[in-house]
């Protein structure tokens, strides 16, 4: 079977990388890419418009603006949706708890299995432990959104109903969870948790090399999602069908 997928962000620096790594798997193919309606990117071969055309599945790295329409496209055709997209309304989650009920998808953050293998981790250490946690995290300066949707991930895996509070342009607090973002050069992607209590200080660093490690993450799960049934899944759910 050769998967058609369809980009939605096809000209950002997740989905052109996307291209790459499906073009490079015999199984899979790009039919086709959204791009925004003033956009002049193309590539040879692949159609590339302001409206969703037919695929297997869609991925999705895009704008909450688009993620809406991609996500309509998805529903009507019965396509299921793999999205990446941060920043993100409480109403576009709700958005995709209804649309589980027709299509299958994922939402995450972070499509590296690292980043969520730390996440288990966070998540048994503090309740274990009384402890204080900050998270910093650093990205490219062309990354809008702040904090990064993997930091507020983290954060959320502590304190799962935590809201964010802005302090300045900068930092930022989850309850009582610090968090400090930086936008600097051409940086893919680094997030460091400290977890200091009265017995101890760990400190967890993820230092993504290259954002080709979060397009081939999304392809894998991709690939897994077409078989689910219709339903709302996690990265959580795509790790343990590996175990």
């Amino acid at each position: 079977m050769n998967l058609k997928i369809g980009i939605a962000g096809i000209s950002g620096r997740i989905g052109q990388r996307l291209v790459g790594v499906i073009e490079k798997d015999k199984n899979t193919t790009v039919s086709c890419g959204l791009v925004s309606q003033h956009s002049s990117f193309t590539l040879e071969g692949i159609e590339i418009n302001s409206e969703c055309t037919r695929a297997d599945i869609w991925i999705d790295f895009s704008t909450p603006n688009a993620f809406e329409k991609v996500l309509v496209h998805c529903i009507d055709n019965k396509v299921p949706l793999l999205s990446g997209t941060t920043g993100l309304s409480k109403k576009h989650y709700n958005d995709l708890e209804n649309a589980s009920a027709h299509i299958p998808i994922l939402w995450a953050s972070n499509f590296a299995l690292s980043i969520n293998l730390i996440r288990h981790l966070l998540s048994n250490y503090t309740k274990l432990v009384d402890t204080k946690v900050k998270i910093a995290e650093t990205h490219h300066v062309h990354k809008a959104d702040k904090p990064s949707g993997t930091a507020i991930t983290l954060a959320k895996t502590i304190k799962p109903h935590g809201m964010i509070k802005r302090l300045d342009e900068d930092n930022f607090a989850m309850d009582d969870i610090e968090i400090v973002s930086i936008r600097e050069g051409e940086v893919a992607g680094i997030h460091t948790i400290e977890l200091d209590n009265d017995s101890e200080n760990l400190s967890i660093t993820h230092t993504a090399k290259d954002p080709q490690i979060f397009a081939q993450g999304a392809l894998d799960v991709a690939k897994w999602l077409i078989k689910q049934d219709k339903g709302f899944y996690t990265m959580g759910d795509y790790i343990e069908s590996l175990s």
